[in-house]
């Protein structure tokens, strides 16, 4: 304890006072540290947040359940619900239906109206209306019962009714898949169970009053079942056996598995992302410790001198790299409350529109969260801290009375870490065709930390034979000041290789996004003109949202159809289903008119043979996501229940596709016309999730004829349908596509900003270490500008090589990242396009940054006056 007392201050003896002194750069560094932990945290935060969300919507939907009877694809009928309740091995059975709605005078966010049945949900989900318990003496009058005796009647969440600024006794009308209905509120739910669901925004009714507004008569979502206390373990394997063909049991977690494994991989993507923050962070407070441990070596000097062991200046130097982590950790909170508000809101409706539903209500301080947080950001200040604390532990004793610039020349070192260099780039091939685990890209992970310690590595070999074959031809060319520029280059040690290697790994990053960004929104632009092509779009209401459950009602379709119009109609039928455990997207489309207006990015299996077995339904395509994610590939049979009709075909092709709610799967709309009228289900009306529409004389004035088309569709079809034109969904996907990248481009250039920093300090501690050699220069006849341009050569020459480096790094990088990470991550990969135009603008623009960065380096060489360093040397 009394070495821990005296340690603490000496710290504050030796450190503190000089951070008071600078004052400036101190801050400077806390500050980016902070910056660095407010983003990490708040990132964190944020998406646990809506994970978080999520979980406790599925398991509050969920209840006691413990199976649950649905059909993929398709709806369960009724009689299902007492064919169960009669079985021995059940206990209870309850029905239940969901449908996003919309209030007709209220918000236009879509929120949640459940269907149950009051009675038989009991065992399963619990909930309770505010006041019911004063109402003992009159049953009827209670919410449950009043749901059943009351048509069109609702309880609703408290969040919501505040948004709808609704009360009890309220009228609300609410717009849904059947049209619009006006309900009246029965009361408000008590906060807790099924009333948790999307953050309070769900309301309740009576399952008939339910199947009455959404025209789904006679049958349910899912029916839930729990099972006799000592049911034996073969009793699901029962129950399935009585089911009718094309209903199976699943256990109610599965949805939450899928929907979290569909964020899995985004969340991690994300921490990584943020993390990079924090790693830029970590070059700040190696400068600045390497700055103190260059300019200080005399006070180290004396320090040793007087006693100090090389222990106690190695721990003096990591306390100082510990200071900035928990000071920044501390000065980071301010930034994190404000961060993780805006970033909650904005990841919740990225994840809702790329992956599941979810709305974040609320924020929780998560203990581990903030513990984590904390100590990763102690532990990269304390690494950051660590080579310089080293260095400074090597000062001699002897620099007390002699103080010299340390010998520079690392050769042997240089080697041993080109050959440990070598090694670690020979690793990123075998480690990028490894797979990935559990849906995470570990090993991508790992090939791009091998590739930039390979090229951090290397660094300072390269750069000593840099200083030995340029500098002979920069003394012929540029004179005796690049010359020597190019001889220190040689001699500068590791130091130089650090910052040079924080440089290397910025460049490297923002070529390989550039590379990679560009790649991404050119090839989904060319998958959205041509498989997202057509003049109008048309849905039924809100059927995105609700997963098209609901195809269009039978007047509609035909209204649609009777549309006299010179445009060719796309129909396609949707249905969300999973493979296994992979969730994708069944749609059968009419490919015989598609073909004539758009087309598929073909991967394999192009051809006119594939085209005509799309048509003919002998076939199916899958997205390059589907093919990754299932392991399936052309030739392959797809097999699966579509609404409860077998469908066993070879898969004819592969393609891109990039919707972000897992891979795809096309079949022929006629086809599967033909399975329901074989199996007896065709009601004599086909069953259209959409349909788009293709004007057959191409024009200036489409938007004109999608106009008025619009509002013939709404003429006889009013409210029930959803329209979007072709150009405005095509332009908000692009839309959506750069503000997913906006904070990856806001990261970059502060990871390039900061490496221009550390390029800057580097220059003042190589400025600091050769003051003598420097003003000895200028005493035997060299001018302050043959000096300075020295100095200016080093920048310019260390900037170059980590420009030139950071394009190799970045090459690699890029295809790492196309091919491997996003391919492991989400399933795709894109056309690789490389990006000249941005990269020979940036280029440039990097380098003069940099070198207006080192400025400050090139001033600082005459600071002092010559003779007194001279007389104190």
């Amino acid at each position: 304890m009394t070495r821990l007392i005296f340690l603490l201050r000496l710290f504050r003896w030796f450190s503190l006072r000089n951070f008071r002194l600078h004052r400036r750069r101190t801050l400077a560094v806390v500050l980016g540290i902070a910056l660095g932990a407010a983003v990490f945290t708040s990132v964190r935060l944020s998406i646990n947040a809506a994970v978080d969300a999520f979980g406790l919507s599925v398991d509050r939907i969920a209840g006691k359940a413990d199976w649950t009877v649905v059909r993929p694809g398709g709806r369960v009928p009724e009689e299902a619900v007492g064919m169960l309740l009669r079985h021995p091995l059940v206990d209870s059975a309850s029905p239940l239906s969901r449908t996003y709605v919309r209030s007709a005078s209220g918000s236009e966010t879509p929120f949640l109206l459940v269907g149950l049945d009051p009675i038989l949900d009991r065992p399963f989900r619990g909930w309770a209306v505010d006041g019911d318990s004063q109402k003992a003496d009159s049953p009827e009058e209670r919410a449950p019962m009043a749901l059943m005796t009351q048509p069109y009647t609702l309880v609703g969440g408290r969040r919501l009714l505040d948004v709808l600024q609704k009360t009890t006794g309220d009228m609300v009308t609410l717009q849904g898949v059947g049209g619009r209905q006006t309900f009246r509120i029965l009361g408000v739910l008590d906060g807790e169970g099924i009333s948790q669901v999307d953050g309070g925004r769900v309301v309740l009714t009576d399952i008939a009053t339910f199947q009455e507004f959404t025209g789904g008569y006679g049958v349910v979502d899912q029916i839930d079942i729990r099972l006799r206390p000592h049911a034996p373990a073969d009793a699901p394997q029962t129950l399935q056996g009585i089911l009718p063909d094309g209903l199976v049991l699943s256990r109610p977690t599965q949805t939450r598995e899928t929907g979290l494994g569909m964020i899995r991989a985004y969340r991690l993507n994300l921490s990584v992302l943020s993390f990079v923050s924090l790693f830029v962070g970590m070059f700040l407070v190696y400068s600045l410790v390497a700055l103190h441990a260059a300019s200080r070596r005399r006070e180290i000097a004396v320090l040793r001198a007087v006693g100090a062991s090389r222990r106690t200046v190695l721990l003096l130097f990591l306390m100082e790299g510990a200071f900035f982590g928990i000071a920044g950790w501390l000065a980071a909170f301010p930034a994190g409350v404000v961060m993780v508000n805006l970033m909650a809101e904005g990841i919740g409706r990225t994840i809702s529109t790329l992956f599941v539903h979810v709305t974040v209500d609320r924020l929780s301080l998560d203990v581990w969260e903030v513990l984590l947080s904390f100590g990763v950001t102690l532990a990269v200040s304390v690494l950051a801290a660590l080579a310089p604390a080293r260095q400074a532990m090597q000062v001699s004793p002897r620099e007390a009375m002699s103080p010299g610039a340390p010998h520079a020349a690392h050769r042997r070192t240089a080697r041993r870490l080109m050959i440990a260099g070598a090694l670690f780039m020979g690793s990123v091939w075998p480690l990028s065709w490894m797979p990935a685990v559990s849906g995470i890209p570990l090993s991508g992970y790992a090939a791009t930390f091998m590739l930039f310690a390979g090229f951090s590595f290397m660094s300072p070999f390269f750069l000593e034979r840099i200083g030995v074959h340029l500098s002979p031809l920069l003394r012929r060319t540029a004179g005796v000041s690049a010359y020597l520029a190019g001889r220190y280059l040689r001699d500068s040690g590791i130091r130089t290789a650090v910052s040079v290697g924080a440089l290397i790994t910025a460049v490297a990053l923002f070529s390989a996004l550039v590379v990679m960004i560009h790649s991404f929104r050119a090839t989904v632009s060319l998958w959205v003109q041509q498989t997202v092509s057509g003049d109008l779009f048309v849905t039924p209401r809100l059927g995105e949202v609700n997963h098209h459950r609901t195809p269009f009602a039978p007047e509609i379709a035909k209204a649609i159809s009777s549309i006299d119009i010179p445009a060719d109609r796309v129909h396609f039928r949707r249905f969300y289903l999973t493979y296994g455990r992979v969730p994708y997207q069944f749609e059968a489309i009419d490919f015989s008119t598609f073909f004539r207006h758009g087309g598929y990015i073909w991967i394999d299996g192009e051809g006119d043979a594939a085209r005509r077995a799309l048509a003919a339904g002998r076939g199916v395509v899958v997205s390059e996501v589907f093919a990754n994610r299932t392991g399936l590939g052309v030739g392959d049979l797809f097999r699966d229940h579509i609404d409860g009709h077998p469908v066993t075909v070879p898969i004819v092709g592969v393609i891109r596709d990039y919707r972000s709610k897992g891979g795809v799967v096309f079949f022929s709309l006629d086809r599967y016309e033909a399975l329901r009228t074989e199996a007896g289900r065709h009601a004599g009306f086909p069953e259209w999730s959409g349909v788009r529409f293709f004007f057959k004389e191409p024009g200036s004035d489409i938007g004109a004829r999608v106009d008025r088309l619009k509002a013939e569709i709404l003429a006889r079809c009013g409210d029930r349908v959803d329209m979007v034109a072709g150009a405005e969904l095509r332009r908000n996907i692009l839309q959506v596509f750069d503000e997913t990248f906006s904070v990856t481009t806001v990261l970059l250039f502060i990871a390039l900003a900061v490496a221009a920093l550390g390029i800057a300090t580097t220059l003042t501690v190589l400025v600091l270490e050769r003051s003598r050699q420097l003003n000895t220069l200028f005493a035997m006849g060299g001018s302050r500008g043959q000096i300075r341009s020295m100095i200016a050569w080093e920048a310019a020459l260390m900037v170059a090589a980590g420009e030139v480096g950071g394009l190799l790094c970045g090459a690699v990088l890029s295809l790492l990242l196309v091919f491997v990470i996003n391919r492991q991550s989400f399933g795709w990969t894109f056309i690789y396009q490389v990006d000249w135009a941005t990269l020979l603008l940036s280029l440039p623009l990097i380098f003069v940054t940099t070198m207006a960065a080192a400025l400050p380096a090139v001033r600082r060489v005459f600071r002092e006056p010559p003779a007194a360093v001279l007389r104190d040397g």
